[in-house]
């Protein structure tokens, strides 16, 4: 039975993915693990078409070896003795060696004087006072809406108490003509009995 090469980089890659899936590790679990994966192996190289597929323990027993493998082309570069004369068509020239400046000619009678500084602008006290000032801004919009909100709050409860009071007025005034109905009828019940006896 023939494998092919790429069934052999299939094997190699996933073995380098897998670790060796020779040497079961960890008691059942391991050997559970090194089954499922032979197993997972097995369908991906059978379904290489490139070559024969085989059943998992004749996979099992497929040698690589993982010392030297197939895939893997070492290019050795070729040794230059550098130091070896006649390594170079051109002679070897030398840069010329650096040139001494002269030494700057001092002015005794000039005096040495820093340079000038530049005047810093005060940016930390700008900026703490912009803060304020957007404090400032903020904290007065902030109570002009909280007037607004209770002024607002103030006129709905206004609102409410106007609509309980008119509701009570006119469960009175009902009240009161139920009162003079019950009234009226009493008389004529009494003028009714005092008919009958």
């Amino acid at each position: 039975m023939r494998t092919s090469h790429s069934q052999y980089l299939t094997m190699v890659e996933f073995m380098e993915a897998n670790g060796d899936l020779s040497k079961p590790s960890g008691g059942p679990r391991g050997r559970n693990f090194i089954q499922m994966k032979w197993k997972e192996l097995t369908g991906l190289l059978n379904s290489d078409s490139s070559g024969d597929p085989k059943s998992e323990d004749k996979w099992r027993k497929e040698e690589i070896s993982t010392e030297m493998p197939n895939t893997q082309i070492i290019l050795k570069e070729p040794e230059i003795d550098w130091n070896a004369p006649s390594t170079s068509s051109q002679p070897t020239v030398a840069p010329p060696p650096p040139t001494e400046a002269p030494p700057p000619v001092i002015n005794e009678e000039e005096e040495w004087n820093p340079p000038p500084q530049k005047k810093r602008k005060n940016n930390l006290t700008k900026i703490f006072l912009d803060i304020d000032r957007k404090a400032r801004e903020h904290a007065s919009e902030r109570d002009r809406v909280y007037e607004e909100l209770e002024r607002d709050r103030l006129r709905v409860r206004e609102f409410e108490v106007r609509e309980r009071v008119r509701q009570r007025d006119e469960e009175l005034r009902m009240q009161g003509q139920w009162l003079e109905f019950m009234k009226e009828a009493m008389e004529a019940f009494v003028r009714f009995m005092e008919r009958k006896s």
